[in-house]
């Protein structure tokens, strides 16, 4: 019953670590705190962590975090880390393209409607102007003030806005990584948790050439959502049968688990998570439960 009750306070804590304290982990500042408190949790359960970090086309360096021997394991279980930008429509799983078109509609509607309202903003100031311009002036100066604001907001929507409400993709991920490195003591096993997974493969990359040839990797996605589990992967075994509902790979190294909705379409399955269900505010916990029978038992 102790171990049980203490089982349910550390998730507790890592919850308001990863859903409140660092809950946008998008900037290099944003990412930095989020490794911090990442490493110091999981140095209270084990000892074998690494932080790789490898040089991106940005103006800073993105970080992999290995936990347990990555070059020998048999089995890497991993995630990203990092926080998706705001777009319009539901999340299409494995769809880059479809993800990038609906990030890049809002970014050009949240621009256009900036652009309109300092329009407005402008015209209103001008005609209730009663004297000439003149530096000398508070006025004059709390008008320069607005618009270096507006001009500051202005370059910030240009680059996006960070989704706020991301309990589900991927903080979700995030726990359940953790809650599995809590729960796993066989040293053929290791974790990653791996930058630049909204926008591209990066971490992952390296993730696969680092590790040996003959290694499954299992990749984690939005697991905490309310929807049903589903793996994609080469080799399905029973195992992945009895938990999760399961489809065929082509992959041989890398198997898929994400909750997710699914659709038929001329081109094939589209998986794919409704704006709703994005917008949780808390997990699914017996997910968590779910996928640590898989890979405990």
């Amino acid at each position: 019953m102790n171990h049980k009750m203490e089982r349910n306070d550390q998730l507790e804590d890592w919850i308001f670590h990863y859903q409140h304290l660092n809950k946008v982990r998008r900037t290099k500042k944003q990412k930095q705190r989020f490794l911090a408190t990442l490493v110091t949790d999981i140095a209270k359960l084990r000892e074998d962590i690494q932080v790789i970090e490898y040089q991106q086309k940005k103006q800073y360096i993105s970080s992999n975090v290995y936990v347990g021997n990555i070059e020998t394991a048999n089995r890497i279980i991993c995630t990203y880390y990092d926080t998706p930008l705001r777009s319009f429509g539901s999340y299409q799983l494995f769809d880059r393209t479809k993800q990038r078109q609906a990030t890049v509609r809002f970014i050009l509607v949240s621009l256009s409607l900036f652009l309109l309202l300092g329009l407005v903003a402008t015209v209103v100031y001008m005609n209730s102007m009663t004297e000439a311009f003149h530096l000398g002036k508070l006025s004059t100066w709390a008008a320069i003030l607005c618009y270096g604001l507006y001009f500051f907001l202005f370059s910030k929507l240009a680059k996006g806005l960070s989704s706020r409400k991301n309990a589900v993709r991927n903080t979700s991920s995030i726990l359940a990584l953790v809650s599995l490195i809590a729960a796993h003591t066989n040293s053929k096993t290791a974790f990653a948790f791996l930058d630049e997974g909204c926008f591209g493969d990066q971490g992952l990359t390296l993730l696969k050439e680092t590790c040996r040839s003959s290694a499954q990797i299992y990749y984690l996605d939005c697991v905490g959502s309310q929807e049903e589990l589903h793996f994609i992967g080469q080799r399905v075994t029973e195992k992945a049968e009895q938990s999760f509902i399961t489809h065929q790979g082509s992959d041989p190294k890398i198997s898929y688990i994400f909750g997710a909705k699914v659709s038929e379409t001329e081109q094939g399955k589209r998986y794919f998570l409704e704006k709703a269900t994005l917008n949780q505010k808390g997990i699914d916990r017996n997910k968590l439960k779910q996928l640590k029978d898989f890979f405990t038992n």
